[in-house]
């Protein structure tokens, strides 16, 4: 698994940058970059308050972007696979 950093365009006058709202759910997305590649990543932030699910994409941002992540390789079997894990 390679290591990944993000790729993170922060727009100040908008506090939900990089977060959406799926049927009451926040959830959070970003491109992280790696061996040439890049990868999107879209992961659950599993609260409906607004106001942690901004604590938690902090949180989450400032620790990939120090420490990066890991991709995990995708299958031949299973091209579009994504990993589920919350690593918040």
């Amino acid at each position: 698994m390679p290591l990944a950093f993000p790729s993170i365009r922060v727009e100040p006058r908008n506090p939900t940058h990089h977060l959406w709202n799926n049927n009451g759910v926040w959830w959070i997305h970003y491109t992280v970059h790696f061996d040439h590649r890049k990868r999107r990543v879209r992961r659950s932030l599993r609260t409906r308050s607004l106001a942690d699910a901004i604590a938690r994409r902090d949180a989450l941002l400032v620790r990939i972007t120090g420490a990066g992540e890991f991709v995990p390789e995708r299958s031949a079997a299973d091209p579009v696979a994504h990993d589920r894990r919350v690593l918040v």
